[in-house]
């Protein structure tokens, strides 16, 4: 891939990382008070309004068939699957257990990535995403006695959840990721609704409102990134960034609802903030020798006449990074 364009990824994918705990955050405030599948439908409609208006304002409204693609279609099924597998796990297990076995969809997205899209993944690649599942294994900390049959849920969101990010590349590139993340939002709106029928629904005040349209604005804009960093950067290079949640939901837990981390959380922090670093830096470095390489080709070619090198001209492979 091209360098530049896996750095942008890779950025897009820490501020996506960010929009998304800000999602949960008002999401985590509005579901104290209302019903969790009124929230989510009600995000989704909102998040939908977002979508479409930014479809119009960027003169795209034709690529709105795009949405109909079957590949689009098991996206968004699978965000579907995705989200509200781990929001029905979350609500019958220890938020530390749920959140330990869902820090595995890293290490599923990358192992599936080598098979079913053939990325090569190195070492280096492979003990940052261990290094960034080891930090969020010490943040968590759950307890061996709090895992049961449910805890297939959380894992069930984590293969989904991989599953759909390498489906991401899959994509039509010239379907915009606003039309892809429409249909996301559709489908989590139309499961959401679906709750219905077992939760007395209330009518929304105008703080449930806010939080609900604040949490669409992030989801949606969130959702736009991921996707933008799933079609142009490895996906082995961003993976550990997803470990950025982590200490995001730390700071959130600070300032927000007053949860003081220990000794322990800010380990497990450094350990994440580390390992995603690491990424973004390993990356840059490859993007310098593939450019440096490119320059010493560039200024190679003036030697050559006719394919042969002139005599005295030296050829130098590019650095295999």
């Amino acid at each position: 891939m091209n360098p530049a364009s896996s750095m942008r990824g890779l950025v897009a994918m820490v501020i996506a990382m960010a929009c998304f705990i800000t999602n949960d955050t008002l999401l985590k405030i509005a579901v104290v008070d209302f019903p969790i599948g009124e929230v989510l439908a009600l995000r989704s409609v909102f998040a939908m309004a977002f979508l479409v208006a930014l479809i119009a304002w960027q003169g795209e409204l034709m690529f709105l068939r795009g949405a109909l693609d079957r590949r689009i279609f098991v996206r968004s099924g699978l965000d579907a699957a995705t989200t509200f597998s781990y929001v029905i796990g979350l609500a019958v297990l220890p938020i530390a257990t749920s959140t330990t076995i869902y820090m595995a969809a890293p290490l599923i997205t990358t192992a599936l990535s080598v098979p079913l899209l053939g990325e090569k993944v190195g070492s280096k690649r492979w003990c940052a995403i261990v290094v960034g599942f080891a930090g969020a294994v010490v943040v968590t900390r759950p307890e061996p006695s709090a895992f049961n049959v449910m805890a297939v849920l959380p894992l069930i969101s984590a293969f989904c959840g991989s599953l759909r990010d390498i489906g991401t590349r899959s994509i039509n590139a010239a379907v915009p990721g606003s039309v892809v993340a429409l249909a996301s939002s559709i489908m989590l709106g139309l499961v959401g609704l679906s709750f219905a029928a077992w939760e007395p629904w209330m009518v929304p005040n105008a703080k449930m409102a806010a939080l609900v349209l604040g949490a669409a604005a992030a989801f949606a804009v969130g959702n736009l990134l991921l996707i933008y960093a799933f079609r142009n950067a490895p996906i082995a290079a961003i993976s550990p960034l997803r470990y950025v949640l982590v200490p995001g939901a730390l700071f959130s837990g600070i300032v927000i609802f007053g949860d003081l981390p220990d000794a322990w959380a800010i380990v497990g922090t450094i350990l994440v903030v580390g390992a995603g670093l690491y990424s973004i830096q390993n990356e840059a470095r490859r993007g310098h020798a593939a450019r440096r390489a490119a320059r010493a080709a560039a200024a190679a070619t003036p030697a050559f006449q006719g394919g042969a090198p002139l005599a005295g001209a030296v050829t130098r492979a590019p650095p295999n990074d």
